[in-house]
C-alpha cells in the first residue's frame, strides 16, 4: 500500500490581482493555487500565480488541476506552471463547460496569439484537458478519491468542492457570495468537513457596498462553518489592497486557532 497521506498547501491566496512587496510576505501576494497530495495524486486547485510556487513534482506520476472557474486571477499562473516545460510529464486539467464552449477553448482563448506566443496544448508536457463531469474519481493505489461540486454564486459562475480520501474531508469555496443565513443545500455539502477554504475577501463594512461582486466576510464563513460543525476553516482569498498587518488583526480579532487567515506555504495535515 501506499502513503495515505492527505495533506494541503497554501500556494497562493490572494484574490483578483497578485501582490507583492515586504508587507505581503506573511500571508503571501500569489493569486488563487492550493496543492492536495492525496496518496500519491498531486492535485492543484485553480491556476493563478500560486502554481508558479509549486515545488519540483518529478516524483509524482500524475498531475492534476482543477478549476473552479476561469477568470484570470484564477488561470493566470498556468503558462509559468514549471511542470508544463518538462518533456511528457502527465498532466490533466479539469473545468466544466461554460454556455457550450469546453474548458480547452475557455483556456486556448486566454493563451493564444496575440495576447500569448503559444497555446497551453503546445507545451512540451503531455498536457489533457477534460471537461469536468462530477462526481469525479481518481483512484490511487486501491483507495479512491471522490470529488464532488456545487454552484456558488459568483458572477459568472463557480465551483465549490469537495474532496474526500480515506475517511476524510476537505472543502474548497473560492469566490463564492455566500448568504447571510446558512442555505441548507450548502451546508449539507460542507458538513462535517476536516478543512473548509472558504472565500472571505471583504470585511463585513466593505461588504456593504460591494454586494453582488461575488465574495464574503469572516463573519458569514464562520456561521457556515459553525452550521456545517467544520473542524478547522482557513479563510481565502484575500483582498489584494489588504497587506500583513490588516490581515493579521483581523486574524486576532477572531481570537481562535480552527479559523484562520490563510498563509502562504502553510502547510496542513489531514491524515
Amino acid at each position: 500500500m501506499g502513503d495515505r497521506k492527505f495533506t494541503l498547501t497554501v500556494l497562493g491566496a490572494r484574490g483578483s490581482v497578485p501582490v507583492s512587496g515586504s508587507e505581503y510576505n506573511i500571508y503571501g501576494g500569489a493569486s488563487s493555487c492550493y496543492m492536495v497530495e492525496a496518496g500519491e495524486q498531486v492535485i492543484l486547485l485553480d491556476a493563478g500565480t500560486g502554481i508558479i510556487e509549486a515545488p519540483n513534482l518529478d516524483h509524482r506520476e500524475n498531475l492534476h488541476v482543477l478549476l473552479s472557474h476561469p477568470h484570470l486571477d484564477h488561470i493566470i499562473g498556468l503558462p509559468f506552471f514549471p511542470e508544463l516545460s518538462k518533456k511528457d510529464r502527465s498532466i490533466t486539467l479539469y473545468g466544466k463547460k461554460l454556455n457550450g464552449e469546453s474548458i480547452d477553448v475557455q483556456i486556448e482563448k486566454a493563451f493564444s496569439q496575440p495576447y500569448w506566443p503559444l497555446t497551453i496544448a503546445e507545451y512540451p508536457s503531455d498536457f489533457v484537458y477534460v471537461d469536468l463531469e462530477l462526481p469525479l474519481i481518481i483512484p490511487d493505489d486501491g483507495e479512491n478519491i471522490v470529488i464532488e461540486g456545487i454552484s456558488l454564486c459568483h458572477p459568472g459562475g463557480s465551483l465549490g468542492f469537495s474532496i474526500k480520501y480515506c475517511g476524510k474531508k476537505l472543502v474548497y469555496f473560492t469566490d463564492c457570495e455566500l448568504s447571510d443565513e446558512p442555505d441548507e443545500k450548502i451546508v449539507s455539502f460542507i458538513k462535517d468537513a476536516d478543512l473548509f477554504l472558504c472565500d472571505a475577501q471583504y470585511t463585513k463594512e466593505e461588504y456593504a457596498k460591494r454586494k453582488g461582486f461575488g465574495h464574503s466576510t469572516p463573519e458569514t464563513a464562520i456561521k457556515y462553518s459553525q452550521a456545517g460543525a467544520v473542524k478547522k476553516t482557513l479563510l481565502i482569498h484575500h483582498d489584494p489592497f489588504r497587506d500583513d498587518n490588516a490581515l493579521k488583526k483581523l486574524e486576532e480579532k477572531l481570537g481562535r486557532d480552527d479559523i484562520t487567515f490563510a498563509k502562504a506555504g502553510e502547510k496542513i495535515e489531514i491524515i
